[in-house]
């Protein structure tokens, strides 16, 4: 077969034929499964695939090596080579691991996003995942919440419409923030946080849906493409000076996926909510003063660290070897090695709250240990959720914090329905800053 091919031949037309030079390229390092700088053997796994599957074929080289299999016809479809392919949530850990020995040479998120997109047109996707992006196309977002549904937390706020008024700041909630009733709480708290500021802000009620990186994230890119470009339009047509999003799986889609979708980011600055609430603390506009004695640990979610890094649309370039040994693209391409993640803000908020005792887990930052909450994961395979979520709050107790703190919804409704009544506390940044500023302390165990 075309073992030493780097460029595909020209009659290979396949999703995965970019790739063609990557997928040659793993030499089964196995960096991928190990995080770039451990400090103990204990936390030194940065692929929650592999270590619930047990094989290299869950590594991030393992889904690799699965592509090249598929692509050259050496290997077919079976149950448990889609379960290695779905059961991982694309958190992009092997990535940054595998990028900061290997530089670009393999791509193994790009390749894995290709992967997915070629057993979807196959249509072998598990059928969680065929449900999710039926919800979307017909209700915008991939839990299947009604928008009547989805917009009961405004009731008696009197919140502004940013597509009727000018406002300085359009707050865009994210689908994900408003499923249960601890999420639409947080959400409250960013709106009285707002308040207290003085910002003129409003909404987008009743026109969000989502901005297509979960259908991307579980191979439609088309389906992606389609609500990236609905959101696109809708963000240009608020009367707002900015765009302050509350989602971090958004934040993610706008700054990483849409250029990879090649739909333009938004024609306004466009900011996550930890940051725009930081910089009116730096500023003087918001105080978060009262005093909570507790221990925190702060989860890094995947989508706001690593994966909020801003990516570079990349048309295929010919591959070449230098002195017939060294493989290199002829085009560079931007390389994301996850330091452009957004990491620092959710935790200055932390340390403006008095008395807060802010401890780090050793998997934190670029290095973060995914939850299992995201990428079509849960869906189809609940029980590698479950397995992520625990090896993560066993990681947070280990620090001696009574509290894990987070600011993605999706991570928080997970990890606390994995910790339940008698593990460590799960609360959500803003959640913990409500209590903060209704000056009541946290119920920390």
């Amino acid at each position: 077969m075309n073992k030493k091919l780097l460029n595909p031949l020209p009659t290979d037309t396949s999703l995965l034929a970019p790739y063609t030079a990557n997928i040659t390229n793993c030499w089964r390092c196995s960096h991928c499964k190990w995080v770039p700088s451990p400090i103990s053997h204990k936390y030194s796994v940065a692929c929650p695939s592999v270590e619930w599957g047990g094989f290299h074929s869950y590594s991030g080289g393992g889904k690799v090596i699965t592509a090249y299999a598929l692509k050259e016809g050496e290997a077919a479809y079976s149950e448990k080579a889609i379960e290695t392919i779905f059961a991982c949530t694309a958190c992009g850990a092997c990535d940054v691991s595998c990028k900061t020995n290997n530089g670009d040479n393999i791509d193994p998120l790009d390749v894995i996003y290709a992967l997915r997109a070629t057993v979807a047109e196959e249509g072998k996707s598990p059928d969680a995942h065929k449900l999710m992006i039926e919800n979307l196309n017909v209700h915008g977002s991939d839990d299947g919440l009604h928008q009547a549904d989805r917009l009961r937390w405004t009731e008696g706020l009197g919140i502004q419409n940013a597509l009727d008024r000018q406002v300085e700041v359009l707050l865009h909630i994210g689908y994900e923030n408003v499923v249960n009733e601890s999420s639409r709480a947080e959400i409250k708290t960013i709106v009285r946080l707002l308040s207290m500021a003085g910002i003129n802000f409003g909404t987008l009620i009743g026109q969000e849906i989502s901005t297509g990186e979960v259908a991307y994230d579980l191979g439609y890119p088309e389906d992606a493409r389609a609500a990236a470009q609905r959101m696109s339009q809708i963000f240009n047509a608020a009367k707002a000076n900015c765009i302050v999003t509350c989602s971090a799986s958004s934040y993610s889609g706008v700054r990483n996926i849409w250029p990879r979708l090649d739909v333009s980011a938004p024609q306004k600055d466009f900011l996550h909510i930890t940051d725009f609430l930081y910089s009116l603390v730096e500023g003087g506009q918001l105080s978060l003063s009262p005093n909570l004695n507790a221990k925190v640990t702060y989860h890094d979610p995947c989508k706001l660290g690593r994966l909020s890094e801003v990516s570079a649309a990349s048309p295929p370039s010919k591959w070449v070897k230098v002195r017939n040994t060294i493989a290199i693209r002829e085009t560079p391409k931007k390389t994301l090695f996850g330091t452009e993640g957004l990491y620092e803000s959710p935790r200055r908020l932390l340390q403006a709250v008095k008395g807060l005792d802010l401890v780090e887990m050793e998997r934190n930052r670029l290095a973060s240990y995914c939850c299992g909450a995201g990428g079509g994961a849960k869906e189809a395979y609940p029980e590698f959720a479950r397995f992520a979520g625990n090896n993560r709050l066993n990681e947070a107790e280990a620090t001696g914090a009574s509290i894990i703190v987070t600011s993605c919804a999706k991570c928080r409704q997970h990890l606390a329905e994995v910790a339940g009544a008698e593990g460590i506390k799960v609360m959500g940044l803003f959640e913990l800053i409500g209590t903060a500023i209704d000056k009541e302390g946290p119920d920390a165990r």
